[in-house]
């Protein structure tokens, strides 16, 4: 993201982007498979690489995103193999 413009982005989206991931972590501390959190998790590392200026910053945001996405389409795969209960 150009300088100029991450400045103003930065001051509108840090906040709730730093209490967004706060609050998705514990999300996962609680329930470590919820991949939902894990999916909205993903697009707030990737909001959090937009503001950082360094570019190992931004990798190392950039890398978690990719993580979680893995670890999600791991956590699908083991339900979409898991026998559906009768009802």
């Amino acid at each position: 993201m150009p300088a100029a413009v991450r400045g103003e982005y930065i001051a509108k989206s840090a906040t709730l982007t730093d209490d967004g991931i706060a609050s998705l972590k514990k999300a996962l501390e609680i329930k470590p498979d919820y991949d939902d959190a894990m999916a909205y998790l993903n697009l707030l590392y990737r909001r959090k690489a937009d503001m950082v200026e360094s570019s190992d910053e931004r990798a190392s945001f950039q890398k978690q995103a990719d993580d979680l996405l893995d670890k999600i389409k791991e956590i699908k795969q083991k339900r979409s193999e898991q026998p559906t209960p009768q009802a």
